[in-house]
């Protein structure tokens, strides 16, 4: 068993370390998703702009190449919450940006062909009970009321056999299909980034940590190897460990999430699934489990309690620990034959999240040569790459008005401080758990 990322192995494609001074026209501070999609647009629709990539470790190293692969709309906690504070017509029209960044993802896929093994599966948010069920109800009644894409799902219909949800029809739906998502491979999404900007003439640069990032125009980048990044403008796309560049401090939480896979199934098994469509598949719950087979029959399954360790730092053996917590939690969902499988990875990742559950995409008001783009809340997988598209629009013409969306800001809301922040975390996840039990 490896305490890696499945994603990682084979690990990205490789790439020069910098080690004199550079100068951009743009550069960009972080090697996932949404750095490098930033390049390939900037590139795509300027050719011979000078774009950098600063990657601290390796591409994929993060968020991007650590999560279960599952492409879907959403944003926020929940919808309901969100036309609960933004009202229906905001809440409606975020929800659209999401749909259209699914879509958009797949169509940078298709058109670059990327075998990333996209397969647009649909997503299942699966009921456990029946409180489970009537909030599932009073979702689809909202979705259909928005004009938003859902199908309702019977027991009878639903396309993977797993032990009967609590309550009844009566109660509300078994599942619903949420029908644009699908399932992909992340860490060949990121190596097909990675070519895709290189042959535009992006230069890629890893284990380039960027230590400070000037206030003046042009903007300069001090690195810790002692190399200097100058660029008339600089994209922020640091996710979780945007704190440490001195940005977003006290605004950004680094929530650590966990995800093991299994050796690819033995037939018998995922004919007694009957699992198809292979859609992605999440517990309609506020403390939840999420799972999907990938292309070679491995089942990939992360999800329980998020968490948030002090000052931000996880233990090192924090995959280990995570172990037992999954099994666990797998043992409970699938039949004996499925939960029995050796597990071949276990891994964890940071997430930035952010105090009201919304991303910030907007520019810097204390560095206008920075724009910035972070706290997708779970929801990155479409958003991040479909943000590489908005930002070079606002990089390419300064003068455009951002969208008028709740999420284009330059920063979330203040946390409280480290003590509180901790208590508070550990209290609502606790919460969240009581009101799912009861």
């Amino acid at each position: 068993m490896k305490l890696a990322a499945l994603w990682q192995d084979p690990p990205p494609p490789p790439a020069p370390e910098l080690d004199g001074p550079v100068r951009a026209d743009v550069a960009v501070i972080g090697g996932g998703l949404t750095g490098l999609s930033t390049a390939y647009h900037l590139a795509a629709a300027r050719p011979g702009i000078q774009v950098v990539v600063l990657e601290a470790e390796t591409f994929g190293a993060g968020a991007s190449g650590r999560n279960t692969g599952m492409l879907g709309p959403g944003v926020g906690q929940s919808l309901a919450a969100l036309v609960g504070r933004l009202g229906a017509p905001a809440a409606g029209a975020l929800y659209r940006e999401t749909l259209r960044a699914v879509e958009a993802t797949r169509d940078l896929i298709e058109s670059e062909s990327i075998e990333c093994e996209l397969q647009m599966s649909g997503l299942l948010l699966r009921a456990l009970g029946a409180r489970d069920r009537r909030r599932l109800a009073r979702q689809a009644t909202l979705m259909q009321s928005l004009g938003l894409p859902v199908e309702v799902v019977s027991d009878e219909s639903l396309p993977v056999r797993l032990p009967a949800a609590g309550g009844d029809a009566g109660d509300g739906p078994a599942a619903l299909r949420l029908p644009v998502a699908g399932i992909l491979h992340p860490g060949k999404l990121v190596a097909g980034l990675c070519a895709r900007a290189a042959a535009r003439g992006v230069r890629l640069y890893q284990r380039a940590r960027v230590r400070e990032i000037g206030a003046g125009r042009p903007v300069r980048l001090s690195l810790s190897s002692g190399a200097e990044v100058t660029a008339d403008q600089v994209v922020v796309a640091t996710a979780g460990y945007t704190a440490a560049l001195g940005l977003q401090r006290g605004r950004v939480l680094p929530v650590h999430l966990q995800a093991l896979a299994t050796q690819p199934l033995p037939p018998a098994a995922l004919a007694a699934l009957g699992w198809a469509g292979r859609e992605g598949v999440v517990e309609a719950r506020r403390i939840f489990n999420y799972f999907r087979l990938t292309a070679d029959d491995r089942l990939v399954f992360g999800g329980g309690a998020p968490r948030y360790h002090w000052g931000g730092r996880p233990p090192a053996d924090d995959a280990a620990r995570a172990l037992p917590r999954l099994r666990r939690a797998l043992d409970a969902t699938f039949p004996p034959e499925i939960a029995r499988a050796p597990v071949s990875h276990v891994w964890t990742g940071v997430i930035g999240y952010t105090l009201d559950a919304l991303p910030a995409i907007g520019r810097d008001p204390r560095r206008p040569g920075v724009v910035q783009a972070l706290g997708w809340c779970g929801h990155g997988l479409a958003l991040s790459v479909a943000a590489g598209q908005w930002l070079s629009q606002l990089l390419l013409d300064p003068t455009a008005a951002p969208a008028d969306l709740p999420w284009s800001r330059a920063a979330p809301p203040a946390l409280p401080g480290e003590a509180l922040r901790w208590l508070s975390f550990r209290a609502a996840v606790g919460a969240m758990r009581v009101m799912d039990r009861f």
